[in-house]
């Protein structure tokens, strides 16, 4: 699956909060132990089995809930499956759903630390994004310690600290093996690379954002990008393009094992930051 990204949806949060049907896609695989679940074209989230239970990387928005309920219902688990859910980063349309997934599931919710202070002190910037969304109020349970791997069964998921779309951006890397080959997998998710809240003009009006995360972005770019990776899977759908390939996953096709994916993706992602500069 080589490299492609996309544009995004037109208009995602007003469509999602008036009509999320029309953005809607059926849960798919990505890889042998992961779905897509967030139920929506436009933000991911996925559910990782791990033998004993599930762990859910990300919520969306809370308009798009029952999306994200009724994909997770399509890959065969419920809701009472999850036990822990891991948040990217403290922007509304990653933990918009997040209070109300820890009250039906009851799993802690985790975060870095960097992002709950980020959260707690600068609201205007995290869950007041769009007026079109109503996210609801959010305690983090956990934080991430990346020299602790967050293990569920037979899964580890190791966390990186990966500031510069926010303060705490956090990445995940867990290793996942095909039961008919045999093989094993590097799976990644980069926790958010928008260029949204990496530019001049958004470092002019924020309280809580600088400019010396940017050049944090910019100086872990070559080891992140130097971190093994065999399916490299996306914040947003558009990023790196998956939902072309949407329910063609086999374990004997493995639609998106490509390890060239994850150094392109952040390669495009500093090229786009960087043009913002110019």
């Amino acid at each position: 699956m080589p490299f492609r990204c996309t544009p995004p949806p037109k208009d995602p949060v007003r469509t999602l909060a008036h009509a999320p049907w029309k953005l809607a896609v059926p849960a798919f695989q990505v890889s042998p132990r992961t779905w897509y679940v967030s139920g929506q074209s436009w933000v991911g989230a996925y559910l990782i089995d791990t033998g004993d239970g599930c762990i859910l990387l990300d919520t969306a928005i809370p308009e798009s809930l029952y999306l994200l309920v009724d994909a997770v219902q399509q890959t065969g688990h419920k809701m009472s499956d999850i036990k822990m859910i891991l948040l990217s980063h403290a922007h509304f349309d990653h933990i918009g759903g997040a209070a109300a997934l820890h009250e039906i599931t009851g799993a802690p919710l985790y975060m870095s630390r960097e992002d709950a202070k980020f959260l707690a002190e600068c609201p205007g910037e995290t869950l007041v994004l769009d007026a079109d969304s109503h996210v609801q109020e959010l305690t983090v349970d956990r934080f991430y310690d990346d020299d602790t791997p967050v293990c569920l069964g037979d899964i580890a998921i190791r966390t990186l600290l990966t500031p510069g779309h926010t303060i705490g951006c956090t990445s995940f890397f867990w290793q996942e093996k095909n039961p008919v080959t045999g093989e094993t997998y590097n799976v990644a998710m980069h926790g958010g690379v928008g260029a949204n809240t990496m530019n001049d003009k958004y470092y002019a009006t924020s309280a809580c954002l600088t400019p010396d995360l940017r050049d944090r972005f910019f100086a872990d770019a070559p080891k992140v990008s130097a971190i093994p990776v065999d399916i490299a899977l996306p914040s947003h759908p558009n990023q790196i393009e998956i939902l072309d390939k949407a329910g063609t996953y086999t374990h004997q096709s493995q639609p998106y094992l490509d390890s060239t994916v994850w150094a392109d993706f952040i390669k495009e992602r500093v090229r786009q930051v960087r043009a913002l500069m110019e």
